[in-house]
């Protein structure tokens, strides 16, 4: 069977890696799209203290510009690593059939759902476990997303 489109959420875990291998082998010599997410949690600046004095004042507030600023450098830094970590695993790809995403998100399981929706994929290939701080179990984020979406999800090791 092929796939329209495959996305993979990568967080740069050795199983992320695994289900990046699993997705090119399933794309390979078909016109697949194959989309790498990362899916940052909104909540990810807590230098904004150090480059904002009125933070420091009152951590709760944080200026539009600081905040944008922020933002859009840390999904630059985090695209760019996470490009750089995949490196040549999607070579045997054409490059026109890979898309890297940073996409910024309240939920990991509901930004991969969302994204996976609003691009039509028709398969999600994710890691079994990630980055986070429970190990051992089906991780929290695959176990989410197997719950909660219709699109059919290969987890891998």
């Amino acid at each position: 069977m092929a796939y329209h489109c495959i996305i993979v959420p990568f967080d740069g875990s050795d199983h992320a890696q695994s289900a990046l291998n699993a997705a090119c082998g399933i794309a390979k010599g078909h016109d697949t799209q194959v989309h790498v997410v990362n899916v940052v949690p909104i909540n990810i600046f807590p230098e904004v203290a150090a480059s904002d004095p009125a933070a420091v004042v009152s951590p709760s507030y944080v200026t539009q510009k600081t905040y944008s600023e922020l933002f859009d450098d840390t999904l630059l830094e985090i695209h760019a690593e996470m490009v750089n970590t995949i490196g040549d695993a999607l070579s045997e790809l054409d490059p026109s059939q890979v898309t890297y995403e940073v996409i910024a998100h309240p939920s990991a399981v509901d930004g991969i759902i969302d994204y996976a929706s609003d691009h039509s994929c028709d398969l999600i290939v994710m890691g079994r476990r990630g980055l986070g701080a429970i190990r051992g179990l089906l991780g929290s984020v695959s176990y989410g997303v197997i719950r909660a979406t219709t699109t059919p999800v290969l987890t891998v090791k």
